[in-house]
């Protein structure tokens, strides 16, 4: 007979799954100044998400794109993404972002 998991340990398993930290690069892995403002801005995806408490789908349908690049997003694969497509979609979702010159 199969024993299923409980519901709360399954929640758990969820949770640590979405947590950005589960599947995505570290910061350290955006060497260039480009990757580390595609990094800032994959995060701010990701912050959005959770706090509207979004799922994949409902996130690339705001978005209007498709869900597999809403993966790429959430896990800071952004290499075929430009800055200025990151920023029409943060614009979709009126979100604020600040790009700071570090000398």
């Amino acid at each position: 007979m199969i024993k299923w998991p409980k519901k709360e340990d399954i929640k758990k398993v969820m949770n640590s799954l979405e947590d950005e930290k589960s599947w995505s690069r570290g910061p350290g892995l955006a060497k260039t100044p480009v990757d580390r403002i595609k990094y800032d801005m994959c995060a701010q995806f990701i912050i959005y998400k959770r706090e509207h408490q979004l799922n994949q789908r409902e996130l690339a349908q705001r978005l209007e794109i498709g869900e597999a690049l809403v993966s790429k997003m959430l896990r800071y694969q952004f290499e075929e993404f430009t800055i200025d497509r990151f920023i029409r979609y943060l614009e979709k979702l009126s979100i604020q972002f600040e790009f700071k010159r570090v000398a």
